[in-house]
């Protein structure tokens, strides 16, 4: 089984690559040669600074695994990566990347980059797992927008250092079958799915994250870095609604990706909870789904690329050039066709696909709410237990 991004529990498809990202290479194989015969190791990104000014490194092989529904698109950047530096990237996709930190504590794990969700970022940190990025080896990183830079993002406790890049993000949506959809008005708010007339037929994601955060928002909106210190009233709050507004309405809830992709392909399921990456691949194979990011807000995941402990230099430093070069806009293009993911860094029109373009979770971004990972992290096998209770009553 593989993951699209942070949470989405089940691997996902999207669109293939079309001719501009063809033309695209060719361009690139072009400034290649210029770059290997006189710039090695200084070759041009796309507009976002140099890759790299410590030396010529190509011969350097950089061991990546990700996301298996984020490897198309991984894997065409890396060529082109390749030929623009001679470092390669060898790419593979795992299940989890909670897997990959557990052979990391097996002291089992040969790779030199991978993707990693930001909720595990601070527990990996803490154990020794991933290694500081050096800013100076990836300078695109002054791309990537204030609310995911150190300074504001929960996972990391030092302003000025990166544990990790977050490059990736999505969400949780309100999504509904515009065929079963009994009203004239489109939904726009989570509570608009607790109409009697939907009983049965709703679904809603049991794991804890979505299923308590979800619940929170629709209570506090605009307070989600608050849950911490009012945590004893809130969750009793959390616990009640979803015991006695939403168990009722709830006729399947969703441990994953794959049930949400085959309750809504099956129309077994009205509206509920669902994932922009997988309402795009539903619309794809002629689906009438819809999606929004309600007006309390949806649960926001976001991952990116770390670097094991362990990792020396020269790979070391490859591996962050190759994380310098996933943030240039420039180099997204193709990436975006296969996967329309939300970026941590902006994206001009010129790059954008036409599914990051109607991704709920672009166009609903300032609506998206960051948890404390930590603080999730701590409570989610005691939520886990409580949501399993409601369920089973």
């Amino acid at each position: 089984m593989s993951k699209s991004g942070d949470d989405t529990g089940g691997s996902t498809s999207c669109t293939g690559p079309t001719a501009t990202a063809t033309r695209r290479r060719w361009l690139r194989g072009s400034a290649a040669a210029v770059a290997f015969t006189g710039l090695a190791g200084c070759s041009g990104n796309g507009g976002g600074g140099t890759v790299g000014d410590s030396g010529d490194l190509s011969g350097t092989t950089v061991t990546f695994q990700g996301f298996g529904t984020h490897m198309p698109g991984m894997e065409a950047m890396a060529a082109d990566f390749q030929e623009e530096t001679g470092i390669e990237v060898t790419t593979a996709p795992f299940s989890d990347d909670w897997q990959v930190l557990a052979r990391q504590r097996a002291g089992g794990g040969d790779l030199d980059l991978f993707q990693m969700s930001m909720r595990a970022v601070p527990s990996a940190r803490d154990e020794g797992l991933i290694q500081p990025i050096r800013p100076e080896n990836v300078p695109n990183l002054e791309n990537i927008n204030s609310t995911y830079r150190p300074e504001n993002a929960p996972w990391e406790p030092d302003p000025d250092q990166w544990t990790a890049v977050a490059n990736h993000f999505g969400s949780n949506s309100l999504a509904w079958n515009t065929e079963l959809w009994p009203y004239d008005e489109e939904p726009t708010s989570w509570t608009d799915l607790l109409q009697p007339e939907l009983e049965g037929e709703i679904g809603y994601s049991q794991r804890p994250n979505y299923a308590v955060c979800t619940t929170y928002l629709q209570n506090w909106p605009d307070e989600p870095r608050q849950f911490e210190e009012n945590y004893d009233s809130r969750i009793e709050a959390v616990w009640d609604a979803l015991r006695n507004d939403w168990k009722p309405q709830v006729g399947t809830w969703f441990g994953g990706g794959p049930q949400v992709t085959q309750a809504f392909s099956n129309e077994t399921v009205t509206a509920g909870h669902n994932f922009p990456v997988i309402v795009a691949t539903l619309q794809a194979d002629g689906n009438p789904i819809k999606n929004v990011i309600p007006e309390e807000g949806a649960f926001q995941y976001l991952d990116g690329m770390a670097i094991p402990a362990g990792v020396e230099d020269p790979v070391r430093e490859a591996a962050e050039r190759f994380i310098s070069y996933s943030l240039d806009p420039a180099n997204r293009e193709e990436y975006l066709q296969e996967v329309p993911t939300g970026t941590t860094f902006d994206i001009p029109e010129e790059y954008q696909s036409e599914g990051y373009k109607n991704s709920a979770a672009v166009q609903g971004e300032d609506k998206l709410a960051i948890f404390d990972p930590v603080f999730i992290g701590e409570r989610a096998d005691d939520w886990t237990s409580r949501i399993q209770e409601i369920i089973r009553a």
